[in-house]
């Protein structure tokens, strides 16, 4: 059997058996249906957690608590709009209803909300601009909102990880409300970390890299682009990012709040993709050149 944790080991979308790290832990899960937040509903399941799967697609967040429930997991599903204080309110009140104070939440969940969000900024209306905040940022405040405050009142510790972006360091053209949006995510985990300590919450976020999800251009010509522009040479998986959400989670990181996580095969820490790289881009299929390369420059 793999290691869980290896990275060499098949990615899959069926964890390999965890070692009970959430375990006694209920976890909400937001935008839990599908892609990322399907991979940290599954893994956080195959660690031991109770997992409500919150979405507003309702077939495929039934499809993720039945993938949980068969692989011997206990999850629900909790079709509702994370971004008003009802519909957080309302997904709170369901799990609690099943399993109890809910003390883990994964901020995951994201809303196009307009397609006109996305174009140049002279073309940008206050509107779309508004709505889009709105929405966003109410996905991220409402539920963390509701369980830091049942958690207080009840005197227990808890986890929130935020799910951020690149986008939040390094701008995008065409995507400003989006990238704003993320930079939010980023400076609403550093605030609310430092706000929620003395109450034993700690929030930590998550920035992804790459990762292939269902709107990924399946073409292996553009995969293997996207793979190339990042030093461990391929693109993340969504359980690539469950294993560092489980981390910040367990008791693992029970010293750890207020802190971003790129989790990303190296691309922040490169200068430049190897593409534009100036000078060679040394790999185990080219290393045995370098000393004739070392020659021919005596």
């Amino acid at each position: 059997m793999n290691h869980p944790l290896d990275p060499e080991a098949e990615h899959t979308e069926r964890p390999s058996p965890g070692y009970g790290l959430l375990r006694g832990s209920t976890a909400l899960v937001t935008g839990g249906a599908r892609n990322i937040g399907r991979g940290i509903a599954l893994r956080f399941a195959a660690e031991g957690a109770r997992v409500v799967v919150a979405d507003t697609a309702a077939d495929a967040a039934d499809a993720t608590v039945n993938h949980i429930r068969a692989a011997g997991g206990d999850a629900v599903a909790v079709v509702t709009d994370l971004c008003t204080e009802a519909g957080a309110e309302e997904a709170f009140a369901a799990a609690e209803s099943r399993f109890g104070l809910v003390d883990t939440l994964v901020n995951n969940a994201y809303a196009r909300v307009d397609a006109r969000a996305f174009g140049p900024f002279l073309r940008l209306t206050g509107e779309v601009w508004e709505e889009f905040h709105r929405v966003n940022l109410g996905l991220l405040f409402h539920p963390t909102h509701r369980m830091a405050r049942a958690l207080a009142d009840a005197g227990r510790p808890g986890t929130v990880v935020n799910i951020s972006s690149h986008a939040a360091a390094r701008a995008h053209r065409n995507h400003i409300p989006y990238d704003t949006v993320k930079g939010g995510v980023d400076a609403f985990t550093r605030a609310v970390a430092v706000d929620l300590a003395p109450w034993n919450i700690r929030v930590n976020a998550l920035r992804p890299g790459s990762v292939e999800v269902d709107a990924s251009d399946p073409d292996p010509r553009a995969r293997q682009f996207r793979a190339a522009q990042i030093p461990l040479n391929r693109e993340g998986t969504p359980d690539d990012i469950a294993t560092s959400a489980v981390y910040l989670a367990s008791p693992l990181s029970q010293w750890v709040t207020g802190q971003v996580f790129n989790v990303d095969g190296g691309m922040a820490a490169q200068a430049r993709p190897p593409q534009t790289e100036n000078g060679p881009v040394w790999t185990p299929r080219n290393i045995d050149d370098y000393d004739a390369t070392l020659e021919r420059r005596a």
